[in-house]
């Protein structure tokens, strides 16, 4: 007869007991790795959770921002009251008159 899934389990699990009854050092550094990886995972967990606060509370000051900025003006249309700078083209000479970088440019 056969010996089933359960018996063949059984044998393994044995073994595999036997093993760590001989290797204690083995043992102690399986407890480790399981204790380590149930401490990243609680780590990676509470730094999730305070990353998405973060990024909650930034959405809502940022959108307070915009409402600040945002008129709405009869008619349903909305008016900005936010003013771009105008751009006055690039410097093209240097004002005091003497290009420290001159010998640079040639």
């Amino acid at each position: 007869m056969n010996p089933g899934a359960i018996e063949e389990g059984a044998k393994v699990a044995t073994g595999v007991v036997e093993g760590l009854k001989s290797q204690p050092i083995a043992l102690a550094l399986i407890v480790m790795n399981v204790i380590f990886v149930g401490a990243t995972v609680y780590a990676a967990h509470q730094l999730n959770i305070r990353t998405t606060a973060r990024y909650e509370a930034q959405d809502v000051v940022i959108h307070k921002l915009i409402d600040q900025c945002i008129m709405m003006v009869p008619g349903g249309k909305s008016k900005s009251s936010f003013r771009a700078p105008i751009l006055q083209g690039p410097i093209l000479s240097n004002p005091i008159g003497d290009d420290p970088y001159e010998d640079r440019h040639q």
